[in-house]
């Protein structure tokens, strides 16, 4: 039994935004006026990511837990040191080096002074401005010019010096030692602190607190690890490319480079600043310099524009501007250390909006993830008019290893059911709902060229589609419409008025086998109850389809019997599947073969079973036609059944199921209490297509005469007429209890 799907979605509860607004400013207040606390917390969490790994390598390999902390702790303090040491003894080399190049630089100094003086192009331009300067705020007759005046300051001394160099260093030390005391303690307790803090904020839910932290600690530590891997193969291609041109020191300024690339959008300039300098002072001409800044902007433009993008947005979930804004913010909050910690703070951020409801704009705002899924885009170029983008939407779709046909059950029919809601909505508006359906249009004829080749389905059918009530189930015919006839099936296509009371008579449905009737409509089943009554009265042989795109949530059979309709399907691969199926409508007995007829419950199968169990007295007899319930599912314990009697000679008798080994243990059969059944072949000219099946709690002896009745009573169902109203697959088993 398959219920029909719905497309409605459930909104999110949300605070009041005043509230969240005040609460983001004074999150914002606490974090700028407790940044000395704050930022050495966060520089401590963050190597806890870093360092993390580590401590449970060290742990696997039997290290107690304070001695993997200390020594991870400590290995990381060398190779911090060994690495400022490495630069400082450079840089001190370098500054030895500097006289060397004094006399070079100061060729190219005078060279630049010559350029702009003794009547040069820049300094004819500083003259004129000069000038202008001189003229417009020269003095006035009568005023002296105004008093030159120097400030000197005081000679400061030696005492003076060490309190400013002890202060300057006194800060960043004393922060270091404090992110050092943190980072240990973190290691040490991470599993309790992680705990702590999930008391604190779960508020009674922690699997939503543990998956926010889980997914939090993931981000940011394949974060850290691409930035370390993106930053050590930059510094090491840009040295490589340093020492290939010639600058002293290639070692060094790729480590630097490597290093300052932590400090977003200016750490690079910054650490590239000291190579171009070095490459003026180098070589007498401008080659060398000219080879620098191609190495360095060739890199920046490859690796900023092509590599970051891709494993930063991956790792992270944020978007290009998001990493921009954060960048601006953090900044402006906590300086520099706000620059370098702002990825990672943002990372946390938008994790925490996809968990806590109120904060849900972090995500939207922050995220890399589409906040449209592609209906939702396709919908809205629609609804904008924008049907230039709704096509080519629709192509990329479609060339995404996909079909036309996913698209449209995948895409197309779901915005249309996104138009069908607004108009539910408000009725009034009209010109929306035209501009959907002319942009579908467009795009439905536009993708006609699209469909594969596919093979033709060598039928005769001749198909009708027809929207439901509104232009919109229109064009939801039209669609099925194309992909019937994308195999060679004849279609014809008819506006909703069609089926208006005025409209329904007029209908040509001569020659008609299949009528399609399309519906969005939440509540479909009154408007396709009127239709398939009244088309059943003009045309008894053709098969009604109802396309139910958004049903109530009822399940098919339950509005097959109410409806009238042959069958339901619930999205266009459905209908297709469907059409491929059938045959020409039936005419008479002998036209049917047993391919195309399917028994449907209703009116007329129902009143023949309970005339079947009240004949023969039994509890219950059943109509199981071949290739039915469920795309004929063999586990299906009435199938067995029905299979047991196709594969058998003549009349199928059990009069005492518990002995036999083949029913004994069939669930419809114990769960019912029967002992008794007994199946009769039903024949259409030479093939069988079903089978008649009464069922008893006991029975005595069942006789031949009673088999040659059961035989006869098989085959009269198709002697009267009360078969021509059913006769379409999905069918499900009609029975009839005897009371």
């Amino acid at each position: 039994m398959t219920d029909l799907p719905s497309f409605k979605l459930e909104p999110k509860p949300t605070g009041h935004p005043l509230t969240v607004v005040a609460l983001c400013v004074v999150a914002i207040g606490t974090l700028y006026v407790g940044a000395g606390i704050f930022v050495p917390l966060v520089l401590a969490v963050l190597l806890t990511f870093a360092l993390s790994p580590v401590v449970r390598a060290l742990r696997r390999l039997g290290l107690p837990q304070l001695a993997a902390v200390l020594a991870t702790v400590a290995a990381a303090a060398i190779l911090i040191g060994l690495l400022s040491f490495l630069v400082v003894s450079e840089l001190a080399r370098l500054a030895a080096d500097i006289p060397k190049y004094q006399h070079i630089v100061t060729v190219k100094v005078q060279s630049l002074q010559q350029s702009t003086t003794s009547g040069g192009v820049f300094d004819r331009i500083a003259g004129g401005i000069q000038s202008v300067i001189a003229s417009v705020s020269g003095p006035k007759s009568g005023e002296s010019p105004p008093l030159a005046v120097t400030v000197v300051s005081p000679t400061e001394g030696p005492l003076t010096f060490g309190q400013a160099f002890l202060g300057s260093l006194l800060g960043p030390l004393a922060t270091a030692a404090i992110v050092v005391v943190f980072v240990v303690c973190l290691l040490l307790e991470r599993e309790d602190f992680r705990d702590r803090f999930l008391k604190l904020v779960s508020r009674g839910d922690l699997r939503t607190s543990t998956r926010a932290m889980t997914e939090a600690g993931r981000r940011v530590s394949r974060y850290l690890l691409v930035q370390l891997t993106v930053n050590a193969a930059y510094g090491a291609v840009f040295g490589v490319g340093l020492y290939l041109i010639g600058i002293p020191d290639a070692l060094l300024w790729g480590l630097l480079t490597a290093l300052f690339r932590y400090i977003p959008f200016v750490g690079t300039l910054i650490a590239a600043c000291l190579p171009f300098a070095l490459a003026v002072a180098i070589d007498p001409n401008w080659g060398m310099l000219l080879e620098v800044g191609a190495l360095f902007f060739g890199m920046e433009l490859v690796v900023t524009n092509a590599i970051e993008p891709r494993l930063y947005g991956s790792s992270t979930g944020l978007s290009a501007l998001a990493v921009i804004i954060a960048a601006m913010f953090w900044a402006t909050l906590w300086g520099p250390i706000g620059l370098i910690l702002s990825t990672p703070l943002t990372v946390c951020l938008v994790v925490l909006g996809r968990y806590v409801p109120q904060l849900q704009f972090l995500e939207t705002m922050l995220g890399s993830e589409p906040v449209l899924v592609t209906e939702e885009q396709f919908y809205q170029r629609l609804v904008s008019g924008n049907t230039e983008e709704a096509i080519d939407l629709a192509e990329q779709f479609i060339a995404n290893a996909s079909t036309p046909l996913t698209f449209y059950d995948e895409v197309a029919i779901p915005a249309l059911r996104f138009a069908e809601n607004d108009r539910s909505r408000d009725g009034t508006d009209l010109s929306g709902r035209r501009m959907v359906v002319e942009g579908m249009d467009a795009v439905t004829t536009e993708i006609e060229g699209l469909w594969p080749e596919l093979e033709d389905a060598g039928t005769k059918l001749m198909v009708l589609c027809v929207g439901g009530r509104t232009e919109l189930d229109g064009a939801a015919a039209k669609i099925l419409a194309q992909a019937f006839g994308s195999h060679g099936i004849a279609t014809r296509l008819l506006p909703p008025v069609s089926l208006r009371p005025q409209g329904i008579r007029q209908i040509d449905l001569d020659g008609v086998d299949v009528i399609c009737l399309s519906y969005l409509d939440a509540q479909p089943v009154p408007y396709l109850r009127y239709a398939a009554r009244r088309l059943r009265t003009r045309a008894p042989a053709a098969r009604i389809i109802g396309c139910l795109f958004d049903p109530a949530p009822r399940s098919k059979d339950a509005i097959l019997v109410e409806t009238g309709a042959t069958a339901i399907v619930a999205s266009v691969k459905e209908a297709e599947a469907m059409i491929l199926s059938l045959g020409p409508s039936p005419t008479s007995q002998e036209e049917v073969g047993s391919r195309d007829l399917v028994i449907r419950p209703g009116a007329g199968t129902n009143a023949f079973t309970a005339e079947v169990a009240a004949e023969f007295k039994v509890q219950i007899a059943i109509v199981a036609a071949v290739g039915e319930n469920e795309a004929d599912d063999k586990t299906n314990p009435l199938n067995l059944l029905r299979d047991q009697a196709m594969a058998t000679d003549g009349v199928l008798v059990v009069t005492n199921t518990s002995a036999d080994e083949n029913v004994a243990h069939n669930e419809f059969i114990v769960e019912n209490g029967f002992g008794f059944f007994a199946a009769a072949k039903m024949i259409v000219g030479d093939a069988p297509v079903g089978v008649l099946l009464i069922f008893d709690h006991s029975r005595g002896e069942f006789s031949e005469e009673d088999k040659s009745k059961l035989v006869a009573k098989a085959n009269s169902f198709f002697a009267s007429d009360r078969w021509h109203s059913a006769t379409l697959p999905p069918v499900r088993q009609s029975s009839a209890l005897l009371t």
